[in-house]
């Protein structure tokens, strides 16, 4: 499900009507009372409470029992912490209700809500929460140690006040409770590295024998996107510190960026080494695109291990992964592409279940990711394996091989996850006695030798596509190619500007300079207002944490994508585009993409 935004006058009244209600009787919440326990040492402590937040398991591997709504019980495993405050713990808005900062930096402070106050229908909405009549804070005191354990328990905060009936209500023992919130208060406690008073750090990394026009194209977009922060934060700053050169602390500033390369040289097995060097000599907040002449395991290992949210690398070859969190991909690359064939031939082709298919893969990574991802899916949906011949490194299928092969096997289909030598064995398929019905071969392996899959073999042959087939001539495509021009920034058949635009939302949007501050009135000694609750939900600015930035970025809208059909957000989603096309070719030299199925989501 995703999580929603909505114009702040309206969403702070709504939320807060929901939010707030009124004092329960002091006997019920006073006994939230934490009891003095032995506990395990700190590493070990920390590791259980975060199973605590995030996965709703207590210490002793018991699921966390729990109630809501006054007498629903629930386990903790589904309404875990993190499923509403999210990992970083500092809170998310879905649909209409508020869930507030649960990291130690929040909850052992004061803090301040307005109270709710309708908009007039029929009147503009004020700018400002504080310009509303008859506006004023709600005073929430610091939580202790007592109180947030008679929160947790009884859903009741410092103030007396009652949470939503929609937060659990855990049963956690005194124990348990007290390692829980030894966590929380080590949650989003401080700034990330790579984080000053005066600029963020961020490195990209280019790995093995990139291609030079590649590098060039990727670096390009990399400064652009660099540069057009940058701009709008010097701007800022001089408004906010009145045309003066003083730099005020980064929690309430717009920090500049800076952006570092991070070469890697030699065989893979030594990137992780090389990387560690780099990130001990300049820690850096996160990497920014990157590329590499192989897989991009070595990185997605080193952000998983320093927990290092990295960000779009141009790669065919990622990590596919169900639970890893570092690194958000443009797509599972070639793997995709093989899952996709799996799923039409399933759903829209019909193949019968009896159906027997024949793979070929060559002996290179990325024929055996395509292979995979077809493999994958094509069990997953119950069906027989598929009789696979694995041609040596460098190897060359001759026509008679083939031929053999189909005689021995009569496949139904035949996967030719080959790049080079494809157009050979699909011509040698059409000048046989019976061509196959249907052949699937993969974009990524014939790269821009696409269109020259022989005239007579495209009529069985179909290629899984995961990019868009319109030209893009609404508005956005049109700003898009506008801005990387502007840029300097080549778009260029490789595709990697149309990708890395992406990067404008995914990298930009979270860190984006807002155009007002809040007003300060009312705010006493303590540090957060409800206004500034739901601007932390939407930038970053003030909450300079790694995992909050991945949080922010699962919470956007879904959005338009200069390469792909559509790029879908949500909260632990780490693959933002999720689907394929397959298409055949028209006749002719310069043949058009012809749809052969709708965007087929993985």
């Amino acid at each position: 499900m995703h999580r929603l935004y909505f114009p702040t006058s309206l969403i702070a009244a709504v939320c807060l009507l929901t939010l707030l209600s009124f004092l329960p009787p002091p006997t019920v919440w006073c006994a939230g009372i934490v009891a003095a326990a032995p506990l395990p040492p700190p590493e070990e402590v920390i590791r259980l409470g975060e199973r605590m937040y995030r996965d709703g398991i207590l210490p002793s591997g018991s699921t966390m029992q729990a109630v809501i709504r006054d007498d629903v019980q629930v386990h903790g495993a589904s309404f875990s912490c993190v499923s509403c405050h999210l990992r970083s713990g500092i809170g998310s808005i879905e649909g209409q209700i508020l869930s507030p900062p649960t990291n130690g930096l929040k909850l052992f402070k004061p803090y301040y809500q307005y109270n709710p106050v309708i908009p007039d229908p029929n009147k503009p909405p004020p700018k400002n929460m504080m310009d509303r009549p008859d506006a004023k804070p709600f005073y929430r005191p610091a939580y202790t140690d007592e109180t947030l354990a008679a929160a947790i328990r009884f859903g009741v905060n410092p103030a007396g006040r009652e949470l939503n009936p929609v937060m659990p209500r855990y049963e956690i023992d005194d124990r348990d409770m007290s390692i829980l919130i030894a966590y929380l208060k080590t949650l989003s406690a401080e700034h990330a590295p790579g984080v000053s008073p005066k600029e963020i750090r961020f490195a990209t990394v280019i790995a093995g024998t990139v291609p030079p026009d590649q590098r060039t194209e990727m670096l390009a977009v990399l400064d652009a996107v660099i540069k057009d922060h940058n701009a709008k934060a010097k701007k800022r700053n001089k408004h906010l510190n009145y045309g003066d050169n003083r730099i005020v602390d980064a929690s309430f500033n717009y920090p500049f960026f800076t952006l570092s390369r991070w070469e890697l040289t030699g065989p893979p097995e030594t990137w992780g080494s090389q990387l560690e060097e780099y990130y001990r000599k300049e820690p850096v907040f996160a990497l920014l695109g990157g590329m590499a002449s192989g897989s991009w395991q070595p990185m997605h290992d080193f952000s998983e291990q320093h927990k290092i949210p990295c960000l779009l690398p141009v790669t065919d070859l990622p990590v596919v992964s169900d639970s890893d969190w570092y690194t958000l991909y443009l797509s599972k690359g070639a793997w995709q592409e093989g899952d996709t064939a799996a799923r039409y031939l399933d759903r829209i082709a019909a193949l019968p279940k009896e159906a027997r298919v024949l793979q070929i893969v060559e002996e290179s990574a990325t024929s055996r990711a395509v292979a995979d991802g077809f493999e994958a899916a094509w069990k997953e949906l119950t069906r027989a394996a598929p009789v696979t011949v694995t041609l040596g490194r460098g190897e060359q299928l001759s026509v008679s091989d083939i031929q053999q092969k189909i005689r021995k096997e009569k496949p139904d289909v035949i996967l030719l996850w080959t790049s080079g030598q494809t157009g050979t064995i699909l011509s040698g398929l059409a000048a046989g006695s019976a061509a196959p019905k249907r052949v699937h071969v993969s974009s990524t392996l014939l790269g821009s030798g696409l269109a020259q899959v022989p005239e007579k073999a495209r009529p069985f042959t179909f290629i899984s596509y995961p990019y868009r087939l319109d030209e893009g001539k609404e508005l956005f495509h049109v700003n898009a190619r506008a801005w990387l021009k502007k840029n300097s920034a080549p778009v260029t058949d490789l595709r990697i500007s149309s990708k890395l635009f992406a990067l404008t939302k995914v990298f930009l949007e979270p860190f984006q300079v807002v155009k007002r501050d809040f007003n300060p009135a009312g705010q006493g000694s303590g540090l957060v207002i409800m206004e500034e609750q739901f601007e932390m939900m939407l930038h970053v600015r003030r909450n300079y944490y790694r995992d909050y930035l991945l949080d922010v970025i699962g919470m956007m809208a879904d959005a338009n994508s200069l390469a792909f059909e559509r790029v879908s957000f949500g909260p632990g989603q780490r693959y933002i585009s999720k689907g394929c096309y397959i298409i055949k070719l028209s006749p002719g030299a310069q043949p058009n993409l012809i749809k052969e199925s709708d965007w087929v989501i993985h």
